[in-house]
Formats: C-alpha cells, sequence, structure tokens
C-alpha cells in the first residue's frame, strides 16, 4: 500500500480573513470546525491575496505563479490557456489521484481539466449550464419552475442577502460537500489523492439555508464597517451590485447576516468533510479563500483593492508532522500551495513555480523561516464603479475610487500602498490598525519607514514592463494592465477564433484608451 499522504484543499470565494471565528475580530461569529483545523495544526496570520480577483488567484494556485508570471491580471479568462505545468498534473505524474468537486479554478473552456483526472465541476457562475454537474442535479431533482437557484432574489454580485428557498440539500455548498464524500467514498484506494473542494460562499449570492440567516440577522449586534477621514462617500449606493456603497442600516444588518450565514453554513458543511478523516489519518487539509470581501469597508463591496477587507485571507493547515495550535506570522499567498503541496509529498517543484515551499516551516525544523520572504507585494486592477450608474456627479478629486489599480507590499505589520496613476501613497500600521483608519505616510515622523517601504515597493517592480519604476524610483502615471504583454498575442488569438473570454466586456470601461490593456 502507497503511504505516501493525502491532500483535501479546501478553497472558498470571497471570505475575509478576520472573519474566521478564531481571529476573534467579529463578534460572534461561529466557525468552530475552521477553528479546530487551526488548532490542530497552523494558522498563517499574514496570508494574502496578491491579484485580489477570482480568476487570477486561480491561476496562481494551479500553476505557483504570481499574476505578473502567468499574465492574467484581472478577471479576464483566457480559454485554452497552454498550462502544461499544474498542481494537479505534478501530483498524477507523481502518482497521485487528482480530483476537483464544486468550484472550479475559472479555467477555459469549462469542460477542461487542466490535470485533474476525477473532475465534477459545478460553477454557479457557469456559462456551460448544460456541462455543469450541479445544474443538472437541479434540473433533475427539482420540477420544473422550481429550479431557479437565484428564486428567493439574491443574485450574483448583489448585496441583496435573502434564506435559501429551496431544501438544504439543493443548497451549492451541500452538494458540493456531497460530491466530496461521494469521491471519498469510491476512490482508489490503491493510491494516494489531493481533492480540491470549492465553494462559492461566501461569495454572492448572499443566500445561506434560513437557521443560518437568522442567526445573525436576529442577534443585536451588528459589526461596523471601517470608515476613514480620507474615504469619499459615495453620492448614490447605484443598483444592487455596485461596488461603491455607504453600507448602514438594513441593507448593513442584512447583507453581514447574509454573508456570516453564508461561512457557518459552510463550516458545518466543512466539519461533515473533516469527520471522515478519523478513517485517513494519513491526509493533510489546507483551508483558505482566494481573496476577501471589502463588505462596506472604506465604502467598498466586493474585492480588487489593497485594503485588508480584500486582501487579507484565511490560510489554515493541519495534518501530519505538523505541530498543533501553531500560529506563523511568516507572509503568504496562493503561489506557495503548489511548492508547499509537492514538499509534503516529497515530488520535485518545477523550476516555472514563483512561490515558497512551507513544508520545513510547518514541520517547525529550525532556521526554516531564515530563507523565507520577509514581506509580500499585491496588485490590483481596481472595478470600475461609474459602470453601475447613479455615480456621473461624483467629486472625483482626491477620491481613491477613482484610481485605476493600486500596489501593496506588507510582512503583516505594517502595510504600504501605491496608487500608480496618480502616485498617491499609503502607510498603515496593522497591529494597531486593522481597519486601516489612519494613514501614516503624510506624518513627519514615519518619512523614514515610509520611504524603507517605498524601496521594497521600487525593487518588487523594477523588472515589469509598464515601467513602474525608473532608475530606481517609482513612476506615476503609469498604466494599469489587465494582462501582461507577454499573453497580448495568446488574447488576440482567442478573438479571432471568436472563442469565449470571460467578462470581456468593452462597455464595462468606456473611458478606457486602450480597452484592451488599459484602465487609463
Amino acid at each position: 500500500m502507497d503511504r505516501r499522504p493525502n491532500f483535501i484543499v479546501i478553497h472558498t470565494d470571497q471570505m475575509r480573513a478576520d472573519c474566521v471565528g478564531i481571529s476573534g475580530r467579529r463578534e460572534g461569529l461561529y466557525t468552530p470546525n475552521l477553528d479546530s483545523i487551526a488548532y490542530q495544526g497552523a494558522r498563517f496570520t499574514s496570508a494574502y491575496s496578491t491579484c485580489p480577483v477570482c480568476i487570477p488567484q486561480r491561476l496562481s494556485l494551479l500553476t505557483g505563479q504570481k499574476a505578473e508570471h502567468h499574465g492574467v491580471m484581472d478577471n479576464l479568462g483566457i480559454p485554452y490557456l497552454p498550462l502544461e505545468t499544474t498542481l494537479p498534473t505534478e501530483m498524477g505524474r507523481g502518482g497521485y489521484q487528482t480530483a476537483l468537486v464544486g468550484r472550479t479554478m475559472h479555467t477555459y473552456p469549462f469542460t477542461h481539466p487542466y490535470g485533474f483526472e476525477y473532475y465534477k465541476p459545478g460553477d454557479i457562475t457557469s456559462d456551460r449550464k448544460d456541462a455543469d454537474f450541479f445544474y443538472h442535479y437541479l434540473h433533475e431533482e427539482l420540477p420544473r419552475d422550481a429550479d431557479d437557484y437565484l428564486a428567493n432574489g439574491t443574485a450574483l454580485n448583489s448585496r441583496v442577502a435573502a434564506p435559501f428557498q429551496l431544501e438544504e440539500r439543493f443548497h451549492h455548498t451541500t452538494w458540493t460537500t456531497n460530491r466530496a464524500l461521494e469521491f471519498l467514498d469510491t476512490r482508489d484506494s490503491s493510491r494516494p489523492f489531493m481533492l480540491f473542494v470549492g465553494y462559492m460562499e461566501p461569495h454572492t449570492p448572499l443566500n445561506p439555508p434560513a437557521e443560518y440567516f437568522h442567526r445573525y440577522y436576529d442577534r443585536n449586534h451588528v459589526d461596523a464597517p471601517y470608515i476613514a477621514d480620507y474615504d469619499v462617500k459615495p453620492i448614490s449606493n447605484g443598483d444592487t451590485t455596485s461596488c461603491y456603497v455607504n453600507l448602514q442600516g438594513e441593507e448593513l444588518r442584512t447583507a453581514q447576516a447574509g454573508y456570516y450565514g453564508c461561512i457557518s453554513h459552510m463550516d458545518v458543511q466543512i466539519g461533515r468533510i473533516l469527520e471522515r478523516l478519523v478513517w485517513m489519518p494519513n491526509t493533510y487539509v489546507i483551508f483558505t479563500s482566494d481573496h476577501g470581501e471589502m463588505l462596506g469597508d472604506h465604502y467598498c463591496m466586493h474585492k480588487s483593492r489593497s485594503w485588508q477587507g480584500a486582501v487579507h485571507i484565511p490560510f489554515l493547515i493541519f495534518g501530519p508532522g505538523i505541530r498543533g495550535a501553531q500560529v506563523l506570522e511568516q507572509p503568504v499567498g496562493w503561489h506557495d500551495i503548489m511548492p508547499t503541496i509537492l514538499g509534503l509529498a516529497g515530488l520535485p517543484i518545477p523550476d516555472s513555480v514563483d512561490g515558497e515551499n512551507l513544508a520545513d516551516l510547518l514541520r517547525g525544523k529550525e532556521a526554516a523561516a531564515d530563507g523565507l520572504r520577509k514581506y509580500i507585494h499585491g496588485e490590483c486592477v481596481h472595478l470600475n464603479y461609474m459602470r453601475y450608474g447613479g455615480y456621473e456627479a461624483q467629486q472625483h478629486e482626491g477620491n481613491l475610487m477613482d484610481e485605476p489599480g493600486s500596489h501593496y507590499v506588507t510582512d503583516g505589520k505594517i502595510k504600504y500602498i501605491w496608487y500608480p496613476g496618480s502616485g498617491r501613497e499609503q502607510l498603515f500600521d496593522l497591529e494597531n490598525d486593522y481597519g486601516e483608519l489612519r494613514d501614516l505616510s503624510r506624518e513627519p515622523d514615519r518619512h523614514g519607514e515610509l520611504e524603507i517601504w517605498r524601496n521594497r515597493m521600487a525593487k518588487e517592480l523594477s523588472a515589469r514592463p509598464e515601467g513602474f519604476v525608473k532608475e530606481g524610483r517609482l513612476i506615476s502615471g503609469t498604466k494599469t494592465m489587465r494582462i501582461q504583454p507577454h499573453m497580448q498575442p495568446l488574447y488576440e488569438t482567442r478573438r479571432k477564433e471568436y472563442l469565449p473570454i470571460a467578462y470581456d466586456r468593452p462597455a464595462f470601461f468606456p473611458d478606457a484608451k486602450d480597452y484592451k490593456n488599459n484602465l487609463r
């Protein structure tokens, strides 16, 4: 029998790091099963999304590369990407049975597994519902006119929240868990396995089953969003999918109840998977999220910002050889998952990988942290709030919402943000100001520290084709690209082939001078 370890990678969508109960930052948010992963193993307190939007992050998990290297910086999905080296392909070459159920890696075409041997995609965002296992299940099990998953009035990217209207077995989270258990019951027991379990929650639609929604809606407490003096309040909340909102009153209460309820529901379903591990003790479990959710912080919803709500993510892991109750402060990201799993499995790590192998650190080997990065870099192509309507009269002067993009560097204690369009900077003390309410960049006694972090940013961006750096200094007025130049020929080829490219809609950015690769 092959005694190599198994791996279960539980990846969710749009979950903030401060929404795991063990973080202690959200009053009354109950996640006992997620907390148990941290108690049994390690919790990384400085895990960050290096490009906080779905497609770039999921490509980083697949390839072990940051967005600047795999080439996709925004939710721009290019079909038939030439991904010959992925985490599942390498694990498969090493003798592992690889599987994915539920939320996909946002790869195109939808039916292409990109290395997963056992592939049962079920994705609410799928544009191929004819090939989607989840929608097949709904159509087969529900009567006609009762199989509308969003019939309760919730929607993708909408802040409208309501209890799920169908039996819980029809909820995507429960369906995904059932498919994961199905794989564990039918897998090839002669081989070790790597299973990806993809949850949509707590990404919208905010539609948890009623008991989880009312757990938070019926309580007296509501967590106030982080709003700073530098934030510019919107004149209107626009439509329900707007990313620029003043979330308060009933809208705040309902959105939080939906978001928190989705997390609690998912936590219970994850508990069903963890229970099976009694019979599979030689298994590593990783729980993480591709990015966070602003949830009203700084008048923002959704992701694609360099502030904590969008970029600070949960990263929990336990398994054989990992000492329990570890709190690790090393800055890590999704590009580290591939080399870490390969390292724990004893398999070679391809030269194409950007990430770091955290296996020795997790196993408690002395000096393991010495060779790891001391800070991490991330970047954002900002969502264009003007596309939602209602903001034509909004004052743009000094409004960070009008910046086309941003970059950040952080060690989890201090964060520096740079906006290449205007050259504006921000500096935050995350240990004492998690909500990033006090910008230290203009305080005289912080100028030396600001220069240190500015130089670190310049070092990170020195080789970039956008021209962010000249003679060692950051240059303002540079372009924010949706894809890197080396990806541009493939983009053009797919367009000429009339193949669908996710979210490739020029109307979203009507003022772009060069829509294909420029948001300015």
